[in-house]
């Protein structure tokens, strides 16, 4: 069987291995004795920066625990072993962390030797979920300098966007994305959704907010011709630089909890609704105002859907065809309705007028004392009341 290929994003060291070993080994074996010896060790870290997502949650999470006092007392440089999703925001976390490049070549080597006290992928494995709520004791990290908002401010002129006035950014994301990274399908693709089903939500809060289509890379175009929904995606003047400023300007975030959503909740505390979300073990609503609706499990012999309990003890994070077609069971998306009525829930929630029954509360407190079992904290976020009521079996 043909070995997959590499995906695109690898920074790839092997040609020049042969050129920096001889240099850097003696410099790699004296840190680690230096380490051994010193009580303020020296350690390089590296980042994920493959994938927005990951690069967002993952490098503030550990702004915030620098800020909090969790990590020992050390001198600490970070590297990044991949090109990173999105070079904006590379350069606005290099003004907060000590990012630095020139340090991947002594690492590689370090890491090679099984990291000599020196290197460490102990930060590459944090999940950026913000399981600690540390975001919420924390001040934000990233800002804009002048210069990238009046750039930023300048594009936005140019797509008839007007930052003063409230914005929703979607984000749904398509086959078309894993493809264009060169990455294996069959491991995410549980991520993918139609966008058709997101538009009667569109056009819902078009009435109220200018609706921005996101995302780098996708296949299909918009069906609608609302004037207030900008397939941003598909205008041919989509930025890296754009990409964040409008996911930290905006008035909420709409995603399927993919990538550009983690600028909005964990860089710059944003409330985000999320749909079609999996795995439910592994919903980030850590951040006050965030709402989500999952995607269902459903049992192909027996023709229902898994019970919330069923999914805690016997799925877990298992999302994946490869993992779930053996058991016989396929997920389903949410349906455009579903999708829509947490839409309205969204909006309702966030400008005032949305009232909770006491059955509505009493569903909530159900399911988050079900889903609590798992030995995860309280959350701040709320499941969607209308999937609740649809959905019983998620109660049970």
């Amino acid at each position: 069987m043909a070995s997959q290929p590499q995906p695109d994003y690898r920074i790839d060291l092997r040609p020049y291995r042969i050129l920096f070993w001889p240099f850097l080994l003696p410099v790699a074996l004296l840190l680690a004795l230096y380490n051994k010896i010193s009580p303020i060790p020296f350690k390089i870290y590296a980042l994920r920066v493959e994938r927005v997502g990951q690069m967002a949650g993952n490098q503030e999470e550990i702004c915030c625990a620098i800020d909090l006092g969790l990590y020992p007392k050390e001198f600490r440089v970070f590297i990044h072993r991949d090109h990173p999703s999105n070079s904006v925001l590379l350069e606005m976390q290099k003004r907060v962390l000590p990012i630095n490049n020139w340090f991947l070549p002594l690492f590689d080597i370090c890491h090679k030797l099984g990291g000599l006290g020196v290197s460490s992928m102990e930060l590459h494995r944090i999940t950026g979920y913000d399981t600690e709520k540390n975001t919420q004791r924390t001040k934000q990290h990233l800002f804009f300098t002048q210069d990238e908002i009046d750039e930023a401010e300048c594009q936005c002129k140019e797509l008839g966007i007007d930052t003063n006035k409230p914005f929703v950014p979607v984000l749904a994301r398509d086959n078309s994305y894993l493809v264009h990274i060169n990455e294996p399908t069959d491991m995410d693709n549980y991520r993918n959704v139609d966008i058709d089903t997101f538009i009667p939500a569109m056009e819902y809060l078009a009435s109220s907010y200018k609706v921005i289509r996101m995302g780098s890379v996708v296949s299909q175009k918009l069906k609608t011709k609302h004037p207030q929904i900008l397939d941003y995606s598909l205008s041919g003047k989509r930025s890296e630089l754009l990409d964040i400023y409008l996911s930290a300007k905006c008035s909420f975030f709409f995603s399927t909890g993919t990538g550009l959503d983690s600028i909005a909740s964990c860089c710059f505390r944003l409330p985000v609704l999320y749909v079609n979300f999996l795995p439910v073990s592994a919903v980030p609503l850590f951040k006050p105002g965030s709402l989500f609706i999952p995607k269902k499990y459903w049992h192909v012999k027996e023709e229902r859907y898994l019970k919330m309990s069923e999914l805690l003890d016997q799925i877990g994070f298992m999302c994946t065809p490869r993992e779930l077609t053996p058991l016989g069971i396929v997920i389903h998306d949410n349906t455009h309705d579903e999708i829509l009525d947490a839409t309205r829930e969204m909006v309702a929630r966030l400008d005032g007028s949305w009232t909770d029954t006491a059955e509505d509360e009493k569903m909530q407190k159900q399911f988050w004392s079900t889903f609590e079992k798992t030995g995860r904290l309280p959350y701040l976020g709320r499941i969607g009341t209308d999937f609740l009521k649809q959905h019983p079996n998620w109660l049970e």
